[in-house]
This record gives structure tokens, sequence and C-alpha cells, in this order.
């Protein structure tokens, strides 16, 4: 049972983990694609 909670766990945090790398990666390739289309638009 413990095992099993403990792999629970783990798994939570490796979700977390990966979510948080995921939503980082896509939020600074958006934050670039803004920041360049902005700059192309004022040029």
């Amino acid at each position: 049972m413990f095992e099993f909670f403990l792999l629970g766990c783990t798994g939570i945090v490796v979700l977390l983990h990966g979510a948080n790398f995921f939503f980082h990666a896509l939020s600074s390739h958006l934050a670039i694609r803004s920041v360049s289309f902005l700059g192309f638009a004022a040029w």
C-alpha cells in the first residue's frame, strides 16, 4: 500500500514538473513571437 502511495506521489510530482516545463517553454516561445511581431509591426 505504501509503495502505491509513494508511486502516486512521484507520478504527481513528475507530472507537475513536466507541465511546468511545458508551460514555461510555451510562454517563452509565445513571448519571443509576440516581441518579434511587435518589433516587426513597429518597424
